[in-house]
């Protein structure tokens, strides 16, 4: 693979910088090494970035039963064309955009069930769905549901809560329980705002409407916690009022007894590196999937690492982490990146019992058990119990 030069300025590679032929500028070649993890056959890559090789390729220490279990919460956002409908309207959207979500729907959605199948994880993981996906792809959303997966919310239209007044946006939500719950025979308890816009009124709404969880917020990066409940954070009016008028702390501890929150974060999702939109102004697309694989096991390996200690449980957290992962299949689905996909995921894999794939909604369910002051040698069974009910 060879990149040029001017990609540096827009942060889409790393690498060497070197001088050839009378000036020319151009990036050193990546080098990749084939390696062979456990009993198995797996391909992972070493990547030199300035002269500093990082391998990915990482024998796992010997577990113990004594260090906190990491639950990754692997879901999909099932966009499509909901996607450039909503948060990514705009003026000049047309059908090569509509296209990208059209081949999310009839290509993107069977590439990643057929993985997930193979990985044995289809069962053990969430598809958020927007109402307009369900209606617009039913022989897909068939397939996706047919998996074992959970199935979560998504919006209708992929709208955000900043272009809705709370009337529609509750209209909104009332529709999709009622398209998912005919999809699937069950009401559905896992809510994720369209490009993460949420507002106060919608935990309002979600929590009236009986959900058990949302995963819109970047509050924490691996803990579950019960959703905020604060009032709305004010912008200064620097303009008309005096100093002293927001010179004020801003209200944080304000929690929900009953709704969970399944972090999330741009970071830990494959859309806003790896995916190309026309119409978005820090839109990229052409970052190499194994700087992001990189990251993800950077980002793992450091939870690892630091953040697995049980004393941890006395500082009001659980007995277990989370490693949220969001993909969509008009990104993942792409023949360019699924392979760094499988790659990563059969890498989780490899760290045996104390990583395991779990689905938001049994997530929930065992923080909200601990919450409740049951033995965390219960959570597994009743989480799997309130599944096969």
């Amino acid at each position: 693979m060879a990149f040029l030069a001017s990609h540096q300025a827009a942060g889409h590679i790393s690498g060497e910088c070197i001088s050839v032929d009378g000036g020319m500028e151009g990036r050193i070649v990546w080098k990749e090494s084939e390696m062979n993890r456990k009993a198995t056959s797996m391909e992972t890559s070493s990547v030199s970035m300035s002269n500093q090789e990082i391998s990915s390729s990482i024998t796992p220490p010997a577990y113990s039963s004594k260090k906190r279990k990491i639950r990754v919460a692997l879901s999909v956002d099932f966009d499509a064309v909901s996607g450039w409908l909503g948060t990514g309207s705009h003026t000049e959207n047309n059908m090569a955009d509509y296209s990208a979500g059209i081949f999310a729907g009839k290509v993107g959605v069977v590439r990643l069930v057929k993985l997930f199948k193979k990985l044995g994880i289809a069962d053990k993981m969430t598809w958020f769905i927007p109402g307009h996906s369900m209606e617009t792809f039913p022989e897909q959303t068939k397939t996706i549901v047919q998996s074992g997966c959970e199935v979560a919310l998504h919006g209708y239209s992929h709208e955000g809560a900043s272009q809705m007044n709370e009337e529609q946006e509750k209209d909104v939500i009332v529709r999709c329980i009622e398209l998912a719950t005919k999809l699937t025979g069950r009401k559905p308890v896992g809510w994720r705002a369209p490009l993460y816009q949420i507002r106060e009124a919608t935990y309002t709404m979600l929590e009236e409407l009986g959900f058990e969880y949302d995963s819109s917020l970047s509050t924490h990066d691996s803990e579950v916690f019960f959703a905020p409940r604060n009032p709305p954070i004010r912008t200064p009016e620097f303009s008309s009022k005096p100093a002293k008028s927001w010179m004020q702390p801003t209200t944080i501890n304000r929690h929900s007894q009953n709704l969970v929150e399944i972090p999330c974060n741009w970071y830990m999702e494959d859309a806003t590196p790896l995916s190309y939109y026309p119409h978005t102004a820090n839109s990229h697309g052409y970052v190499d999937s194994r700087l992001i694989e990189q990251m993800w096991k950077d980002r793992f390996m450091w939870l690892w690492d630091n953040e697995r200690e049980l004393s941890d449980i006395a500082n009001n957290k659980t007995s277990f982490l989370v490693f949220p992962l969001v993909l969509h299949p008009d990104t993942s689905g792409m023949a360019h990146i699924i392979g760094m996909v499988e790659r990563f995921l059969k890498w989780l894999q490899t760290w045996g019992d104390e990583v395991v794939f779990e689905k938001y909604e049994n997530i929930a369910a065992a923080f909200k058990m601990e919450r409740s002051g049951v033995a965390g040698s219960d959570v597994a069974q009743r989480s799997a119990e309130k599944e096969q009910a």
